[in-house]
């Protein structure tokens, strides 16, 4: 097995240079965008590929069944006949030669079929290696579609399996790979606090609006609603007017000290705190958001992560709040985008736990606990959600970001 690594900075510019040290035959391990490595140090295309055996050994011509040997004494023959007269030349000869010739070339393409490599190091059939790559390109981590590929690689007659049976493998295990999903989980006595935080535009107020909604229709559990979101103009009155339609208490604090205070006066049922955007790069926005988590005493940390967010996105966020125990992440916007790969991955590295899924822009909309079979699904498929209609229905008011 010959495996190189070519940089070129085009795709195919880089292509070409496959093809021309591995040959037609060669299998794309690997493609990559460098930020360095082109000409002036600009972007380049790195890609890994492997053959079997170098291009000049793929024939081995001593197997085939003419020697190569005989056959170039033959042609010798051939060409010193040619000088002499035409008459001198005789027809069985001529006819033997070319015999021979079209026997030594179907002799090179059977060795030729024979060296085609049919798998990937023997054990990855191309439709496999098509899975992998669907699983990369949603955004999910390399190591792990690989894992995942490995795995199927070592089941009984796994290079018989068609397109088909890869695609429902791939899904069973990575059902098995993805947490399940756990709800909010309510305590016997007292008030049970939950915060969500994440980055602006993640859909933590849609998602808390969606909670309240659940627990206050499905389980008639007293709910109150507290902000500290006073960044933008209208999130104040989206709160209101939720908290308004649903008949919950609705807190809005501008400091730590007033969050705690808030807290204090609901002396049981579901507190949901609504956080503003933050910035894991900014130490200043976390160190905020952090006086706000250690004065509300939280039972639960939920972190809220739109479905197409990179998988190094979310592993910064969960170790910006790693000293503050993210219990678990809650996807948002699955219907949006096919690459959820990122968010699913981080998670599994990291191993942490999903909450919820919402898949509607709707409220309540399609908002359940995350099943690892449905996530598994929007990995490899168009992405479905069992239900088809709320369970609910009420009055949608304002924007919910």
């Amino acid at each position: 097995m010959i495996i190189k690594k070519f940089i070129a900075p085009t795709m195919p510019e880089a292509l070409a240079k496959v093809k021309h040290d591995l040959g037609d035959q060669a299998v794309i391990l690997k493609t990559r965008m460098n930020k360095r490595g082109g000409p002036d140090g600009g972007k380049s295309v790195e890609i890994t590929a492997a053959i079997e055996r170098e291009q000049k050994q793929r024939v081995n011509v001593m197997e085939s069944p003419i020697q190569s040997e005989n056959l170039a004494n033959r042609l010798r023959e051939f060409e010193e006949s040619d000088k002499q007269p035409a008459g001198e030349l005789p027809s069985e000869k001529l006819e033997n030669l070319i015999k021979e010739i079209a026997e030594f070339k179907k002799a090179l393409q059977d060795n030729s079929d024979k060296n085609k490599p049919k798998s990937f190091f023997g054990n990855f059939s191309s439709a496999m290696l098509d899975a992998g790559r669907e699983l990369v390109s949603r955004n999910f981590p390399e190591d792990i579609a690989y894992a995942v590929v490995s795995r199927l690689a070592k089941s009984e007659n796994s290079l018989g399996f068609d397109e088909a049976e890869i695609k429902n493998r791939v899904q069973q295990t990575l059902s098995a790979m993805i947490p399940a999903g756990e709800p909010i989980a309510l305590k016997p006595s007292g008030p049970t606090v939950v915060m969500l935080v994440g980055m602006t535009g993640s859909g933590k107020t849609s998602a808390v609006a969606r909670i309240a909604t659940q627990f206050k229709v499905e389980h008639n559990t007293k709910v109150a609603i507290i902000t500290t979101d006073n960044f933008r103009a209208d999130s104040t009155q989206q709160i209101k007017s939720f908290c308004r339609i649903l008949g919950c208490p609705c807190g809005i604090v501008y400091t730590p000290e007033e969050l705690s205070m808030a807290i204090k006066s609901q002396s049981d049922g579901l507190i949901l705190i609504d956080t503003p955007g933050v910035n894991p790069n900014d130490d200043k926005e976390l160190g905020e958001l952090s006086a706000f988590i250690r004065s509300a005493k939280l039972h639960e940390l939920h972190l809220t992560v739109a479905a197409s967010t990179p998988a190094r996105d979310v592993k910064k966020m969960i170790g910006a709040f790693e000293e503050f125990g993210i219990d678990k992440i809650l996807i948002t916007k699955l219907d949006e985008t096919e690459a959820c790969g990122g968010v699913i991955g981080a998670v599994i590295e990291k191993k942490k736990k999903f909450s919820y899924i919402s898949n509607s822009r709707e409220i309540p909309g399609l908002f359940k606990t995350a099943a690892p079979e449905i996530l598994a699904d929007a990995l490899i498929a168009e992405n479905r959600i069992v239900e088809n209609e709320p369970q609910w229905e009420m009055e949608t008011v304002g924007i919910w970001q």
